[in-house]
Formats: structure tokens, sequence, C-alpha cells
């Protein structure tokens, strides 16, 4: 089978308000692929998840599993069970078992042998670095520790596919790496992951291909190389006025050809790539070294891409 997930021409309509939440969306997904749905809050990404997973009806369009077409019914939840691992943005379930039961309980439930889902229990809690709490009930820990235990629950049993809803919302930087390792690691084993996230930085490290979505829709997918390609001829000179200087940050902007932006002492502004070094070591031996807090030279980034199509900030976007 030479798709996972195949979606044709998916619209969701709720008619109490009435809200077009996805439309007309189509995408395929392969096996052994790290793919992400990537946008703002209330893109439609979440509804979206909801249909591959059988927990919400299409008005309209397909959704096929290896094949065969998901719809929201008793037989199509087993099928599902039995082949999807989903983690949802929504609360934790068996709060009264302890943390290594909860992950190994949930391993032998996908057909795992009971030393094999120790095994298994004991290897993700010492990626997540929840080992410490092992022996800790599940609804006394606080949100950043139970949202790891259901991380360790949804990969628990190593079902062919993983779709996470957010999965790295309200963790630190440290885990938020183990996390992608641990998808590059699964991916590489042949799971098929479905990755939701409205983080830049997480779909460019994560993700071997992606759907940018606004209001519904898919607006653009592919590579994040090729979706970045088209921008490549440019790159971002950030710059971050020290609070001690006299520079007025307009004036440093006039200086800068192209239109700048400028927030307070921060000013940024694209410039042909080929043009960048020169054109910001002209601004540090005008201005002096002591005049800046911080400078940077950035390469457009998946959000660049979303914002050149006429698309909301991703991380900024109200819900």
């Amino acid at each position: 089978m030479d798709k996972a997930y195949l979606v044709e021409n998916l619209t969701k309509r709720y008619r109490t308000p009435d809200v077009l939440a996805n439309d007309d969306i189509s995408f395929d997904v392969r096996p052994g692929e790290a793919f992400g749905l990537l946008g703002p809050n209330g893109a439609g990404k979440s509804t979206l998840v909801k249909q591959l997973v059988g927990l919400l009806t299409p008005s309209s369009g397909t959704v096929r599993l290896f094949g065969e077409t998901i719809v929201a019914s008793r037989a199509a939840q087993k099928r599902i069970g039995r082949t999807v691992a989903y983690l949802p943005q929504g609360s934790l379930s068996l709060g009264e078992l302890k943390v290594q039961e909860a992950i190994r309980w949930v391993a032998m439930l996908r057909g795992m042998a009971k030393q094999g889902a120790a095994n298994e229990a004991g290897e993700l809690m010492s990626v997540l670095s929840i080992d410490p709490i092992a022996d800790r009930q599940v609804r006394k820990l606080s949100g950043g520790q139970k949202r790891l235990v259901q991380l360790g629950m949804t990969f628990a049993g190593r079902l062919p596919v993983l779709i996470l809803d957010e999965p790295t919302a309200d963790i630190d930087v440290a885990l938020r790496q183990r996390i992608w390792d641990l998808i590059e690691q699964r991916c590489a084993a042949g799971t098929t992951v479905i990755l939701v996230t409205h983080d830049v930085a997480e779909a460019e490290r994560a993700l071997d291909r992606v759907a940018i979505l606004d209001r519904g829709r898919v607006v653009v997918s592919g590579t994040p190389a090729e979706l970045k390609a088209d921008l490549s001829h440019r790159t971002r000179i950030d710059i971050v006025l020290a609070a001690s200087t006299t520079i007025d940050p307009l004036a440093l902007a006039r200086d800068i050809p192209g239109e700048a932006r400028v927030r307070g002492r921060h000013v940024s502004a694209w410039v042909p790539a080929d043009d960048a070094v020169r054109q910001l070591e002209k601004i540090m031996s005008t201005a002096g070294a002591d005049a800046f807090e911080d400078v940077r030279l950035i390469t457009p980034t998946l959000e660049d891409v979303y914002l050149e199509l006429g698309g909301r900030s991703i991380e900024e976007a109200d819900v």
C-alpha cells in the first residue's frame, strides 16, 4: 500500500453555529513519513484530525486509511484502534493508575506481551524523563507531566500510525528535542506520523512534508525545503538595538534598502541574499558594535512562506 492516508475533497461544516471548518482539503501521507499539519489556531487542524480518526463524519469527501474508507462508526473505531495511536489536546484517561502502569497497560492492550510492554514502558519513561515519577498516580501530576505521560501512552505498543495533536505544547526545549528524535526513530522503523502544530521550528525540524492550513483550507504543501525554495533569493536582517544607544530605530530602518519593520528597538528587513552580509557590515560599521544587543541574518522560514501567501502569523494568530 503506497498511502497510509488518502484525503480527498474533505469538507466539514458545523451547523450551529454555521462554520466551514474544513474546505475541500486533499492530501496524502506515505507509510514511514512524518507529515505535518501547520497553521494558526482556528485553522481547522484539530477538526481535520478528528475526521482522520473517525471521531467526526465529514460533510463531504473521503478519508482512506491504508485503502479503507473511514466513517464515524463503531466498526471503524475498532479498525482505527488497531492501527492508529491518537494524542489529542484534551484530558488524560487512566488517571487512577501509576505512570508506569498506564503506559504498560496501553502497550499490552495494543498486543504486546507483558514483559515487552514493561520494557517499552521503561524505555519511553527514560526518553521522556518521567522515570522519577514512575510510581506516582497520573491524576496527581502537574499539567506538563501529564502531557509527557500521555505521549508515552501514545507511543506505547508501536501501532503503524501515530497522530499527535500539538505534542510538545508546554514542554521544555530539551524534552522537545527528545520527542522529535523519537518521532524520527519511529518513522525510520516504518511508523507513519501525522503531527499537528503551529510551531514553525517544530515543523522544520521534525517533518518530511507539511501542509499549511488557514481558514480551513490547505494553502500550500510540500517538503520544508521545497516550500522555502521560492524565497531563497532573500535573507532577513534582524537587529535589536541596545537599550543604552541613542540611535533612532526609524532612522536605522530608513538606511536599509527595501521595506523594513520597526517594533520598539527591534528592526528587521528583507534584503537580497547575496547582499545581506555587506548590508549588515555597513549597518554595524556606521552605528558601531556597542549599539546592538543582538544581530542576526535569518534565511526564510515556513512562516515566511505562509505570510507570502497572504496568511496570518502562524504563531501569533488569535484563537
